[in-house]
């Protein structure tokens, strides 16, 4: 069955901090995974693509968006943020 959030973070630290990041996205792609800003933040420091989907299935459309900054996707951004709805503070972005 699927992990709620709290188990999935604290599942999530343990394998991040044993450097077994592959371990963590076969357990996303097998949708085993709560994903979440919190699941995101833990995997961000280890690895931006991960994070990056986790972000996207948790709906947290201004991490997400930093993850295509920290990646250079930025022809990625507006597409995006057309796509579900989300304003884009520019401002912030560029400080």
């Amino acid at each position: 069955g699927k992990l709620n959030e709290q188990e999935s973070i604290e599942l999530a630290k343990p394998v991040l901090q044993q450097g077994r990041p592959q371990l963590m996205e076969k357990w996303l792609k097998d949708d085993k995974l709560h994903c979440s800003e919190t699941l995101g933040d833990l995997i961000m420091p280890h690895d931006t693509a991960m994070a990056l989907s986790v972000y996207l299935r948790s709906e947290c459309h201004a991490k997400a968006i930093q993850c295509f900054v920290q990646r250079g996707e930025y022809d990625k951004i507006v597409p995006y943020s057309t796509s579900v709805g989300y304003q884009m503070d520019y401002s912030s972005m560029l400080s």
